[in-house]
């Protein structure tokens, strides 16, 4: 596997797993964050209170 494929592979599944986790828990998800060195990823969702 050629390394553009492999960092394409390590990509999706990051995204897909992302994706799976806030469907599974988009009821109770009002804020979802991840950092890193270099990045930061907001997603940030109107919640009711209660």
């Amino acid at each position: 596997m050629t390394p553009l494929k492999y960092a394409t592979a390590i990509i999706l599944i990051i995204c897909l797993t992302i994706v799976l986790f806030t469907f599974i828990n988009r009821g109770k998800l009002c804020e979802l964050t991840i950092k890193s060195e270099q990045h930061e990823v907001a997603a940030k969702l109107a919640c009711a209170a209660g």
